[in-house]
């Protein structure tokens, strides 16, 4: 093998390598904004819909206090609706989490990361061995 032949093999493995590299970066791109979309919608929804809920449970809650005083002392009734609306906020919580955890990796860009490093170091090490065998 020549050195001009070595030298033009050279040369197109680390074209290729460049455009598996900007392919690979394009890929993540893509999938990385498809998941920013679905956060920055579900954020907006989560965040109308929470203060929504702020002001009508705000009112709710002083509405309970006002209808079970008459029953109960102030005190009592005050804690009552306070625990009420600690154990729903906790339960809507948990639910805004759990839709969160929905979101995924760039799984495609993680798998086709795998593929290009497997053929660069198997082509790398063809390259060598040819250099080897033949210098």
């Amino acid at each position: 093998m020549s050195g001009r032949a070595f030298g033009s093999l050279l040369s197109e493995f680390f074209d290729q390598g460049k455009r598996l590299i900007r392919a690979e970066i394009a890929l993540a791109k893509t999938e990385l904004r498809q998941e920013v979309t679905k956060v920055k919608a579900g954020g907006i929804l989560v965040g109308a819909g929470g203060l929504l809920l702020f002001i009508g449970a705000l009112l709710f809650a002083a509405f309970a206090v006002v209808l079970l005083q008459y029953v109960l002392p102030l005190w009592a009734a005050t804690l009552i609706v306070t625990v009420a609306f600690l154990a729903i906020g906790a339960g809507i919580a948990m639910a805004g989490i759990k839709q969160l955890k929905q979101i995924h990796a760039p799984n495609q860009t993680i798998q086709t990361l795998k593929e290009d490093s497997q053929w660069a170091s198997k082509t790398f090490q063809s390259v060598k061995s040819q250099m080897h065998g033949h210098a």
